[in-house]
This record gives C-alpha cells, structure tokens and sequence, in this order.
C-alpha cells in the first residue's frame, strides 16, 4: 500500500510539471509571417480546399500585385485558439522550391486568426481571378 501511495504522487507531481508556456498571441501581417522577405517570393499555389483543384501563379507581376494588397494588413488573433476543421482557400508561398509559408485566410503558423474582412476579400478575388469562377 506504502508503494502504491508513493507512486501515485510520483506520478502526481510528475503530471503537474507538464505545464506548456501559454502561446503569445499578438497581431500580425503576412510580411511578419513570412520567414524572409516577402518579396522574394516567386511562385504561389493556390488549393480550393472544397474540391482539391490547385492553381500554381508564376508570373511576377501577379504575384507582387498581390502581395502588395496583403502584406500589410493587421490579422488580430482568436481569443479561441481551439482546432478548426476544413477551409476553403488555401495558399503556399514558395521561394524556388520550398514552401515558404502556407497559410488560410484564418490560420498562419498554427494560430488561429479573427476574420479580417478586407484580407478576406483580397484573397477571394484572387481565387476568383485565377480558378475563373465564384467562391
């Protein structure tokens, strides 16, 4: 019984130093974001997540248009950081051959983001623009 009592709080006590630094929850852009310099980006993919169809833009021009219009808007983040399922834009940002930052309009880097109607709209009609069709 001493044994059992013993090893109960070991694993008590054990159990209790688990604790996780609570994640800092800030605004951010999309530069903040991105790891590098947001201009560097030279190819973005583009993933309707209700069908799976994917868009890749290369043309420069079309890109830093783009980014233009999102870099700098303030994403506030989600009091509630609790997961979320499915998504209907989703987009890469590559540099050469590597994923840079992938990011939906409500999630960049595992944090939860409140809906920021303006960044929202950019990105709607960019989707609309290249997959030539309503979302």
């Amino acid at each position: 019984m001493k044994h059992f009592i013993v090893v109960l709080l070991l694993v008590f006590i054990t159990g209790c130093q688990w604790k996780t630094d609570p994640i800092k929850l800030k605004p951010i852009t999309l530069s903040e974001a991105y790891p590098e310099s947001i201009l560097e980006v030279d190819r973005i993919e583009l993933l309707d997540g209700s069908t799976g169809e994917r868009k890749v833009i290369e043309d420069q021009q079309v890109i830093m248009q783009f980014l233009s219009e999102v870099k700098d808007i303030v994403l506030e983040p989600d009091e509630n950081q609790e997961g979320r399922a499915g998504y209907v834009f989703g987009i890469s940002l590559y540099k050469g051959k590597e994923v840079k930052l992938g990011f939906i309009p409500n999630q960049i880097n595992k944090i939860y983001y409140k809906t920021n109607i303006e960044f929202v709209g950019h990105v709607k009609a960019f989707f609309e623009e290249h997959f030539e069709r309503e979302f």
